[in-house]
């Protein structure tokens, strides 16, 4: 298993930073990791999409995920598809609200097969220790930008 994890305070309300989180189109702005996104379904607290992530730079198989939103949580999850049989991932972000701040901690959780566990686990790891924490950085940049200050997130069409 590879994990890599980071947490990091944002000047933004809790509920603020979920709904981008939600958001896969604008979030694929910091995390490069989405690589190319084929489509995506949205409802409340809630978004589905299809798209081929890259990691360590490399492109991955095509993979759906579902993003789902309780309270101050994000919880992402691959559906089943063919790339179950090399590994399955879960990802969370968890908000936890203070004085002005939100302090945000990101992990993102790999289990691969075992028949290539060994080659990928430790090297996955040692990349996840700093592309998790960048995400957050290029986060926090994103959110506490002073145009956004005044900007409301609205919500998607339905």
């Amino acid at each position: 298993m590879a994990t890599g994890s980071f947490t990091i305070d944002i000047a933004r309300p809790a509920h603020e930073i979920t709904d981008f989180i939600l958001d896969v189109g604008a979030y694929q702005e910091i995390d490069p990791r989405l690589r190319s996104i084929r489509w995506v379904r949205r409802a409340p607290d809630c978004t589905v999409f299809r798209f081929r992530p890259s990691l360590m730079g490399l492109p991955a198989p095509l993979t759906t995920q579902m993003v789902t939103r309780r309270d101050d949580v994000v919880e992402i999850i691959s559906l089943p598809g063919p790339a179950d049989a090399m590994v399955d991932f879960v990802g969370r972000l968890e908000c936890r609200p203070g004085d002005g701040i939100t302090a945000v901690t990101r992990t993102l959780t790999f289990t691969f097969a075992s028949a290539v566990r060994w080659l990928l686990d430790s090297r996955l790891e040692s990349w996840l220790a700093t592309d998790v924490e960048g995400e957050m950085r290029r986060l926090k940049s994103v959110l506490e930008r002073t145009d956004r200050e005044s900007a409301v997130i609205a919500e998607p069409p339905r």
